[in-house]
């Protein structure tokens, strides 16, 4: 007795031909699909990974524009000087009468400087803010050293009753050590007490 072996019908078999040619083209259009372009900058934007991977804006400074915003909140005010640094702006106030003699405490005049400044600090929270303060030289140096310290201080906790976020800011203290004036004069010594404040990019 013979078996006659099973047959497949004919469109299984021209599908098992096809099989291999399908594979192939379809391995080839894989292929020739081009890779996604890496993220480019686009209108001056920058992404990178910050608090939720948000993309954030660089922004140049405009050193220029913010002196000008103190020379106009400081107008008339005698020995006021805002100087533009490599690194930022230093806003100059004088306190010849901002605190009395060997004390830390702000006087009303010092306050009244410092209410104007205020409102500018305020406009640019992304400005650091370093306070420096300067004796005369009256007194020890260490004593002087340690009240520019504690004048500084006190200064930057009248900033901060002002609103300004205190973990914006820092204090120095120079004591009598950057004269810009002779203490040896009344005039000079009174224009070595001054309270700098310097704002940089934080």
């Amino acid at each position: 007795m013979s078996i006659t072996p099973c047959r497949r019908p004919a469109h299984f078999r021209a599908l098992a031909l096809l099989a291999p040619l399908l594979a192939a083209m379809l391995l080839g259009g894989c292929a020739g699909v081009p890779a996604p372009a890496p993220t480019q900058e686009r209108d001056g934007f920058s992404p990178r990974r910050d608090d939720g991977m948000r993309a954030t804006r660089q922004m140049p400074v405009d050193w220029a524009g913010l002196q000008r915003e103190f020379e106009a909140a400081l107008q008339g005010v005698p020995d006021t000087r805002i100087a533009h640094l490599p690194e930022g702006l230093r806003v100059c106030l004088p306190a010849a009468d901002g605190f009395a003699g060997a004390r830390a405490d702000v006087r009303p005049p010092l306050a009244a400087l410092l209410q104007r400044v205020a409102p500018v600090f305020q406009h640019h929270p992304w400005a650091a803010i370093r306070i420096v303060g300067h004796t005369d030289g009256i007194g020890s140096e260490m004593s002087n050293l340690n009240l520019s310290f504690q004048r500084a201080d006190a200064v930057m906790e009248y900033l901060r009753k002002q609103g300004i976020a205190l973990g914006r800011m820092n204090v120095d203290g120079r004591g009598e050590a950057d004269p810009i004036a002779d203490n040896a004069d009344p005039a000079g010594r009174a224009r070595n007490r001054r309270i700098e404040i310097f704002l940089n990019p934080r």
